[in-house]
C-alpha cells in the first residue's frame, strides 16, 4: 500500500537525525484489514466528505498512518491512539516534544497523492503538493508570501505556467512542513518567515522562525515526489536562545548536504 522513501536530515553536531518518509497511492484499494483499524473519530470525519473519492482517499491515507505507526511501536494498528496538541496538530498520546514516547510523525495529502514522515528523535513537518492551475496564484503569494518570495515568483512566471506552478508549491510546502514540525498552526504567519520558491533537491537548509515563544529554528528540505507534485520536510531543531537572531527568520547560511 505504501512506498518508502529514505530521507536522512543530517543534523550540526555529533549526533544524525534519520527520519523516514512514505508515500502513498490514495486511489488504491484499502484492505479491510487496515479499515477495521481506524478509529470511531477516524470514520466519522471520513463520512464529513461529499464525494466517495475523498472519503476513500482520507480513509486510505490514514490507514496507511497507522499502519506505519503500528509497525514502530509495535502495537496493534487499530491500538495506537491519537490525540492532539492545544494547536491540533496530531500526536501519540503520551508523547511530548522529544520525549520517550517517540515516534513523532506527520500526514500530508493532495488529491491522490499522501505522505507520512516519522522520526524518532524530532518533531516533524511534511508537506506534499499536487501541481494544478490556480486563478489566483499572485493573489495568494501577496497573502502568504514574503516580498522577496513575491518577486522571486513573478520572475518565474516568465518561465510558462508549469514553471510558475512548480515554484509557488515548491514555496506552498516548504512554509507548511515548518509550521507543522513547529506544531502551531495558524498562529504564526507564513509571510514572516522566508523558504524560497526554488529548492535544491539535494539541500537542507536551517530556517530560523519567530514565534511568540522565542525564536525556533528547523532544518527544511524539499524532496521528489514524482513529476507532478512536490514535497517538503522539516524537523524542528533546539530553541535558539539568542535574542539577536533577525525575527524576519530568513534562510541562513547553514545549509547542509542532504
Amino acid at each position: 500500500m505504501t512506498m518508502a522513501l529514505s530521507m536522512p536530515l543530517p543534523l550540526n553536531g555529533p549526533a544524525q537525525a534519520h527520519c523516514d518518509v512514505w508515500l502513498v497511492a490514495l486511489d488504491r484499494a484499502v484492505p479491510q484489514a487496515l479499515r477495521a483499524q481506524l478509529s470511531t473519530s477516524e470514520r466519522e470525519r471520513s463520512q464529513r466528505f461529499v464525494f466517495a473519492r475523498d472519503r476513500h482517499r482520507f480513509v486510505a491515507a490514514h490507514a496507511a498512518l497507522r499502519q506505519l505507526l503500528a509497525q514502530r511501536t509495535g502495537l496493534p494498528g487499530a491500538l495506537v491512539e491519537l490525540t492532539e496538541n492545544v494547536f491540533g496538530k496530531p500526536l501519540l498520546a503520551g508523547a511530548g516534544p522529544g520525549g520517550p514516547n517517540a515516534p513523532h510523525f506527520n500526514l500530508s495529502h493532495s488529491q491522490d497523492l499522501g505522505a507520512v514522515a516519522l522520526s524518532d528523535t524530532h518533531e516533524i513537518g511534511i508537506d506534499v503538493e499536487v501541481l494544478r492551475p490556480l486563478s489566483d496564484r499572485a493573489a495568494m503569494a501577496r497573502t502568504y508570501f514574503t516580498p522577496a518570495e513575491q518577486r522571486a515568483l513573478e520572475r518565474v512566471e516568465s518561465r510558462g505556467a508549469l514553471a510558475a506552478e512548480k515554484a509557488f508549491f515548491t514555496c506552498w510546502t516548504r512554509k507548511e512542513a515548518c509550521l507543522k514540525a513547529l506544531g502551531l498552526g495558524l498562529q504564526l504567519a507564513t509571510d514572516s518567515f522566508e523558504v524560497g520558491v526554488e529548492a535544491n533537491m539535494a539541500e537542507a537548509l536551517d530556517i530560523d522562525i519567530q514565534t511568540l515563544e522565542g525564536i525556533e529554528r528547523v532544518r527544511l528540505e524539499s524532496f521528489p515526489c514524482g513529476p507532478d507534485a512536490v514535497g517538503a520536510l522539516a524537523l524542528r531543531l533546539a530553541r535558539d536562545p539568542s535574542p539577536s537572531v533577525s525575527a524576519c527568520g530568513a534562510a541562513h547560511a547553514s545549509k547542509t548536504s542532504a
